[in-house]
C-alpha cells in the first residue's frame, strides 16, 4: 500500500519515512491506534517503503517489481499474521494461511476493517477471533527461511491483542532477538489488552485519530455531500472505518434528531404504565430501521448526550450537535445529564451498539436500554455540601 493511499497522517508518514532513510528502523515497532485510524494502513505503507527499490522522496515509487506485489499484498516476503477462528471449511487448528484471499480481498476493499468486519467477512461472526500457538509455530518456521527477493523478510501481525499466553511466550525469543533482516511490525487497538512480555519487546509507534476536518475531507473526497460528511465527522471521533459505514446509510441527522427527541419523552414518562405500550412501539419502529442505521442512531444519541453534559457545565463552545424541534431544547434536556449519570448511560448506549453489531434482537435490546436510561434521567444530582 502507498502512503498516498492513506488520508492525512503526514507527520507520521514523514517519521516512518526518515526512519528507513537514516537505517534506524526497529527490529519489532508497534503501531498504535484507535480502531479507524489507519494504523494497518500505515504499516502497510511502512512495509511496502522498506521493500521498493526506487524509493521517492516522499512514497515508494508503485512501479518497481515489489511495488506491484505489494500492492497486490502479495510479496513473499510480507507474511500475515491476524485472528481467525474454525469455520466450516477449516474445522481445526486455524491459521492465517487458511484465509490469506479473504484478508487481502477486505484489505483491497478498506484498509480501515474492524476486527467484527474481518470476523464477519469470514462468515464466523459469532465466533471470537484469536492467534493460537499453531500459528506462532508457523511464524518462527517462516521467519527461519532466507528472503525471496527483498533484503528484508517483514512479519506484520494484526490485533496481537488476541495472542494467546502459549502463542505469545513462543515468540518472545524471535521479537527480541530476529533473524538477520527480519523485522516485526504488530497493529494494535490497545496497549492494555496486550502482554506485557511481548510489548516490553517493541517500540511504541503510536497513531493519532484523525480530527474532525480530515474525516469531513475524506468523505467529500469520496462523493459525500458536505452537509453529510460534517455530520458524520461530528459523530464517529476520528473513526474513518466508521465515518465510511454512516456515508452508506440514507438516514440523517434530522432523522436521527426526530428519533431521539421522542425517545427521551418516552423515557421520560416510562416509569408510568400507561406509556410503556409507546415505548414498545417505538423500540418496534427502531428494530426496522437496520442495523447500520441503529449503529448510526445509537452514535448520534451518545455524542448529543455528551454535548448536554457539555452544555450542562458551561462549556457550549465545544458542542457538535445539532438537535431541536418539537419544542425540544439543549437548554431544558442538559440538567438531567449530569456527573451522576452520564457516564452510565454513555455506557448503557456503547453496550447497546456493541450488541447490535453482534446481532441482538434489536426490538429487547431497545425496550431495554430505554428502561435503563429511563431510569438513569431520573437519578438526582447530589447537592455538594457548602
Amino acid at each position: 500500500m502507498l502512503f498516498n493511499q492513506l488520508q492525512g497522517q503526514q507527520k507520521s508518514k514523514q517519521l516512518l519515512m526518515q526512519m528507513v532513510r537514516e537505517e534506524r528502523v526497529p527490529h519489532a515497532q508497534l503501531f498504535l491506534g484507535s480502531h479507524g485510524s489507519g494504523n494497518l494502513a500505515l504499516a502497510l505503507g511502512f512495509a511496502q517503503f522498506i521493500s521498493c527499490t526506487n524509493k521517492q522522496q516522499d512514497d515508494a515509487c508503485g512501479k518497481c517489481l515489489s511495488c506491484v506485489k505489494h500492492l497486490k499484498f502479495t510479496h513473499p516476503d510480507l507474511h500475515f499474521v491476524f485472528p481467525v477462528a474454525t469455520t466450516p471449511s477449516v474445522k481445526a487448528k486455524p491459521i492465517s494461511k487458511n484465509f490469506l484471499t479473504e484478508w487481502r480481498a477486505l484489505l483491497k476493499e478498506n484498509a480501515y476493517f474492524s476486527l467484527f468486519d474481518w470476523i464477519k467477512y469470514i462468515g464466523v461472526e459469532n465466533k471470537q477471533g484469536f492467534i493460537s500457538v499453531e500459528e506462532s509455530t508457523h511464524i518462527v518456521k517462516d521467519l527461519s527461511l532466507k528472503p525471496y527477493e527483498s533484503e528484508t523478510k517483514i512479519m506484520l501481525i494484526w490485533m496481537p491483542e488476541k495472542m494467546n499466553v502459549q502463542a505469545a511466550n513462543k515468540l518472545l525469543k524471535i521479537i527480541e532477538e530476529p533473524p538477520h533482516k527480519t523485522l516485526f511490525l504488530l497493529v494494535a487497538e490497545s496497549e492494555e489488552n496486550m502482554l506485557a512480555t511481548v510489548l516490553s519487546r517493541t517500540q511504541l509507534f503510536k497513531v493519532p485519530r484523525y480530527s474532525d476536518a480530515e474525516v469531513t475531507e475524506y468523505l467529500i473526497n469520496r462523493g459525500v455531500t458536505e452537509e453529510k460528511a460534517q455530520m458524520i465527522s461530528a459523530l464517529v471521533e476520528g473513526n474513518i472505518n466508521e465515518a465510511l459505514k454512516l456515508a452508506e446509510q440514507s438516514q440523517d441527522a434530522e432523522e436521527n434528531s426526530l428519533h431521539f427527541v421522542k425517545w427521551m419523552r418516552l423515557c421520560f414518562s416510562a416509569l408510568q404504565v400507561k406509556d410503556i405500550d409507546k415505548l414498545v412501539q417505538w423500540s418496534e419502529t427502531m428494530a426496522k430501521a437496520g442495523r447500520e442505521n441503529q449503529k448510526s442512531f445509537l452514535l448520534y444519541a451518545s455524542n448529543v448526550m455528551r454535548d448536554a453534559l457539555l452544555k450542562n457545565y458551561g462549556v457550549a463552545a465545544m458542542m457538535k450537535m445539532n438537535v431541536g424541534g418539537q419544542n425540544f431544547t439543549m437548554e431544558k434536556f442538559a440538567p438531567f445529564i449530569h456527573a451522576e449519570n452520564c457516564m452510565e448511560i454513555i455506557e448503557e448506549l456503547n453496550m447497546a451498539q456493541l450488541h447490535i453489531e453482534r446481532n441482538a434482537n434489536s426490538k429487547i435490546l431497545f425496550l431495554d436500554a430505554s428502561f435503563k436510561i429511563a431510569r438513569l434521567l431520573h437519578k438526582k444530582l447530589k447537592q455538594t455540601p457548602v
